[in-house]
Parts: structure tokens; C-alpha cells; sequence
């Protein structure tokens, strides 16, 4: 007679209610852009995301908004380890990574003699 696990009993319920199917937040908040390409800045400004894990194959959502009239940002994500960026966007959008990772986000400004303003962000698994 087959007994299955807790993990597996848990898991199963899990699904049931939907709570697997149910985007989740996995980063928010609020930075400056990357004008200073630096994490913090000499101000101590935080100009990028604090560092989360993702997995391979699921899909995230990132989704941003750029204070300023005249702003465009492009969003960076970048292996915590290295610095290298994996992925990045020039709008609102899904992503899956190729591996499971920790990274962070930064916003880099596009338009010329732009920069310094608040991102506000948000990473969530998609639907």
C-alpha cells in the first residue's frame, strides 16, 4: 500500500486551493536609477533591488514606473555573484531564466542627460 509523504499531502493541498497557480511577489520597492553605476552611491543612495532567487524555467513578471516628465529606464537583472547581466527589458514584461540564480534589478536611464529618479518596482511570478 502506497503512503504518500507529508511534503507530498502538503503539495497536493497546495494545488487544490490554488495557492501554486496564484502569482506571487517575489521583489518590490523602491531605488534610484543606475545614473551611478553603483549599488549605493556616495550618498548612500540604493540604486539597486536587494537580491532575490529565481528558478529555472518559471516565469516572473517585471513591471516598473520611472518618476520624471521625460524619463525612460530600461530594466537590468544581474547575477548577484558576478555582477553580468542575464536578462533585460525595455518595457513592462515575463521572463524565465535558463537557471535556477539569486540576482538583482537595475534601472538604467536611456534618455540623455537624464537620470537620478525614483523606480518603483515589482517582481511576481506570472499567472
Amino acid at each position: 500500500m502506497y503512503v504518500p509523504s507529508v511534503q507530498e499531502v502538503f503539495t497536493a493541498g497546495l494545488a487544490l486551493t490554488g495557492s501554486l497557480k496564484s502569482p506571487r511577489t517575489v521583489a518590490e520597492g523602491s531605488v534610484l536609477d543606475f545614473a551611478v553605476e553603483a549599488c549605493y552611491d556616495d550618498e548612500g543612495n540604493t540604486r539597486c533591488s536587494g537580491p532575490f532567487l529565481v528558478t529555472e524555467s518559471t516565469c516572473y513578471n517585471i513591471e516598473w514606473k520611472t518618476e520624471g516628465t521625460l524619463t525612460h529606464t530600461t530594466a537590468e537583472v544581474r547575477d548577484a555573484g558576478s555582477g553580468e547581466i542575464v536578462f533585460y527589458r525595455d518595457t513592462d514584461g515575463d521572463w524565465t531564466p535558463n537557471k535556477g540564480e539569486l540576482v538583482y534589478l537595475d534601472f538604467k536611464p536611456k534618455v540623455p542627460a537624464t537620470g537620478n529618479h525614483t523606480v518603483d518596482y515589482v517582481v511576481s511570478t506570472c499567472e
